[in-house]
């Protein structure tokens, strides 16, 4: 969007491919996703937004999709067949929750940024399983659990999603939303580099006057960091530069979640799914206590999707990728080998001949994560937390001039990538204007 104002742009990016959790990379003949699945409103929402608004037409296909649930075995879809597994009150309890989300105004929404979502369900019902539900859905929205989650973000990801009815996966992958950002960047006269480490962002007199990469000094009058807003104070910057109020107040900034994935490549077709969100356990607390102990349930808490099945080309011809990830805080024990297992064993019950059929599988631990794009393997980024919403979101503007922080971190609203994009088109929308 800057390259098309006419601003002359110069990229830096750290890794050799673009997009940090929205790329792909290839592993024998397979597309991999690195993190993202499915992108909540797809074309529809800000990802197809930014395209619009530099005249790019969409060149993005997605396929969509509803999701699935399942508990103990059984799969069903979310919220309508519930009402044969939950008593009739508790199901009228969840649909006026539900209906009261939709009808809410904003103003009424953003009165909820600083209340958790369990403490609002809990209004409406105390029914296991609904709450259960609504974790499962909180927990694709804004990697993180109910009794932390922001009420009023997880609304506005809800409305939001429930009017576009466009969940959706992109062909050939989430690397294909870089790819076109990239191309786009490129068409314009942007300059992209790769591999391009960032050692400091210099400051002189309050004001930004360029990055340091290696030991050339890149000058620029603006910059817009996506390196994580803890990253880019304490690290490229430095404390000294900024009032300990604010050093105190984006240390004290809590991530969303994370946690593992397990990717499986598989010699033929096994299943239909796209994607389902397995319920392991209605005791949610308990579980996680348990996990945070290094004591791992019986049966997990799983976000399963198959890419393959959304998209032919991210799998030759006959053969299925599977992707496998599991909610956790982000501190405890994490024993990798024995998460795989337990990861495997619950996906073979929806999977069956899962290791059987298995070509290559590749696991990646929260803390692998978070040493590839930093922010301890978080999810998302800066939580949409209880009080971590709304007005209280980290602002996109620093008190250092000429310095902004954007993507998972900053400004913006919605499900993870279409809060980072979303973040973008507030900084252009309501700082562009002051960039020379």
């Amino acid at each position: 969007m800057l390259v098309h104002k006419g601003r002359r742009v110069l990229l830096l990016e750290k890794n050799r491919a673009l997009g940090g959790r929205l790329s792909s990379f290839e592993r024998a003949g397979f597309r991999v996703d690195l993190g993202v699945h499915v992108i909540s409103r797809s074309d529809k929402g800000p990802v197809g937004e930014v395209l619009r608004r530099v005249g790019i037409p969409n060149p993005i296909i997605y396929t969509h999709v509803r999701p699935l649930s399942s508990y103990q075995g059984k799969t069903f879809i979310f919220p309508h067949d519930l009402k044969n597994m939950v008593s009739p009150a508790d199901f009228s309890a969840l649909t006026s929750f539900l209906q009261d989300i939709r009808s809410m105004s904003a103003d009424k929404v953003k009165e909820h940024d600083n209340v958790d979502i369990r403490s609002l369900l809990f209004q409406y019902t105390k029914e296991p399983l609904v709450h259960a539900c609504i974790w499962n859905v909180c927990s694709v929205y804004m990697c993180l659990p109910t009794w932390l989650a922001s009420a009023g973000e997880f609304m506005r990801c809800l409305r939001m999603e429930s009017e576009a009815r466009a969940s959706g996966y992109p062909e050939g992958g989430c690397g294909a939303i870089s790819d076109a950002y990239g191309n786009g960047i490129r068409k314009f006269g942007g300059e992209i580099k790769l591999g391009a480490k960032v050692q400091k962002i210099e400051v002189r007199n309050g004001k930004v006057v360029g990055v340091l990469v290696g030991d050339e000094l890149c000058k620029a009058d603006i910059v817009v960091s996506n390196a994580d807003i803890k990253n880019t104070v304490m690290n490229l910057i430095g404390v000294e530069h900024f009032t300990s109020d604010y050093v105190d107040y984006v240390n004290n900034l809590q991530y969303s979640w994370g946690g593992p994935v397990v990717r499986v490549a598989l010699n033929r077709r096994l299943t239909d799914i796209k994607m389902l969100t397995q319920i392991g356990s209605t005791e949610l607390e308990d579980y996680y206590k348990k996990l945070e102990s290094g004591i791992i349930p019986d049966e997990l808490n799983l976000l399963l999707v198959v890419p393959s099945n959304f998209s032919a080309n991210v799998a030759p011809e006959g053969k299925q990728l599977v992707c496998i990830a599991t909610p956790t805080p982000g501190k405890g024990k994490e024993p990798k080998e024995k998460m795989t297992e337990a990861i495997l064993k619950t996906a073979e019950k929806y999977i069956p001949g899962l290791r059987e059929n298995t070509m290559w599988l590749s696991a990646m631990s929260r803390n692998e994560l978070g040493k590839m794009v930093g922010e301890d393997g978080a999810g998302i980024g800066i939580g949409q937390i209880a009080g971590q919403c709304g007005d209280n979101r980290p602002k996109i503007a620093t008190p250092i001039e000429g310095l902004y922080i954007v993507g998972g971190e900053a400004g913006g609203t919605g499900v993870g990538v279409e809060l980072c994009v979303s973040s973008a088109i507030e900084f252009i929308d309501e700082h562009c204007p002051i960039v020379k």
